[in-house]
């Protein structure tokens, strides 16, 4: 006697080639998300809220951006934007970056932005991006910095080597040769030991509590917003920031011109493509 057997069609796969570009848009959605939406709460400054400083939200986002992160990363090696011989720098730069935060120099300043900016510089702006946010992500692991601000560091850090990737080929279309480099990686080393600060901030600003012309409030307006968050990152931040700015310059100086070419010199070896003879 014949049996029937009832066929359950399976879903539709997501195509692989749209993993990366998927993961890639909704990760910096989130990220933006996170920092815009308390700035549109009506009582963003009471303290016995659920959201107050991210008690609430800072897990979630933790989770979110850790699991679009790996999302990221397998889309990128299932469509060839990475293969195994980066995944292995990828991984070697992100551990080291992570011990060099250990090491604290004066004035909150770190060597960490140091290595993020050379290889994020070296190896575009796919593994720049992957780069800043893992390397941070390990090194709250072994600094023990877990927390509601974490998400917030792998964003700005990532957005750090996203962009920092994106200037080498402009560089190179100039035609300025390696002391262009050089110049390049010192200015984009000036530039996000200020911008980090600056983007940094914005995870807690919206909560603080100070004097009426650097504080917070809703309703204020975007110009009087940009303005009082000037003041406050002119009084609070702007000092740490310029030893950050000039700890990553003399890094960058002192270790660039030896580190640059080999890493150019390890990046092009693993990038040759066979050609076939004619």
């Amino acid at each position: 006697m014949a049996t029937v057997e009832a066929v359950i069609p399976r879903p539709a796969a997501v195509p692989a080639r749209w993993l990366a570009p998927v993961s890639f848009v909704l990760l910096n959605l989130v990220g933006l998300a996170a920092y815009v939406y308390p700035f549109l709460l009506a009582d963003v400054q009471r303290p016995d809220a659920d959201w107050y400083m991210h008690r609430g939200d800072g897990p979630i986002l933790i989770a979110a951006v850790t699991a679009l992160a790996l999302a990221l990363l397998v889309g990128e090696l299932t469509n060839g934007g990475l293969d195994s011989k980066s995944l292995a720098a990828l991984g070697v730069l992100a551990a080291l970056a992570a011990v060099l935060r250990t090491f604290t120099l004066p004035a909150g300043a770190n060597l960490y932005f140091f290595l993020v900016i050379m290889g994020a510089y070296v190896f575009g702006p796919r593994m720049g991006f992957l780069l800043g946010a893992f390397s941070f992500f390990l090194s709250a692991l072994v600094t023990a910095g877990v927390g509601p601000w974490l998400p917030f560091q792998m964003f700005a850090s990532a957005w750090m080597g996203l962009s920092v990737g994106i200037a080498r080929p402009l560089v190179e279309r100039l035609g300025l040769g390696m002391r262009g480099h050089y110049a390049a990686l010192l200015a984009l080393g000036f530039v996000w030991g200020l911008l980090y600060g600056a983007i940094i901030n914005l995870w807690f600003w919206p909560f603080f509590v100070g004097g009426p012309d650097i504080s917070y409030e809703p309703g204020l307006g975007f110009a009087e917003t940009i303005r009082r968050y000037w003041n406050f990152y002119l009084l609070t931040s702007l000092g740490w920031d310029l030893f950050r700015s000039f700890a990553n310059v003399a890094a960058l100086a002192a270790a660039g011109w030896a580190l640059l070419p080999a890493l150019l010199r390890f990046h092009a070896r693993f990038r040759w493509r066979l050609q076939p003879a004619e």
